[in-house]
């Protein structure tokens, strides 16, 4: 069996960086604005700074 990338807010909750409601939000946010990725939309409600983003990037990426 594969194993499947795990999701940015899944990591940001791990790490606390954010919560599930912060998370909830930002992706209805996304939604409004397809544009946008999950992590832009966290950084703009103020949620998690863009360092908090670059990290959860980098250990996705090991992952």
């Amino acid at each position: 069996m594969q194993d499947r990338r795990r999701l940015i807010g899944e990591i940001m909750v791990a790490l606390e960086f954010a919560s599930i409601d912060q998370i909830n939000e930002a992706r209805r946010r996304q939604m409004r604005n397809t544009a946008k990725r999950l992590g832009e939309c966290l950084v703009e409600l103020g949620y998690v700074t863009e360092q908090d983003v670059q990290r959860s990037l980098e250990i996705q990426n090991l992952s």
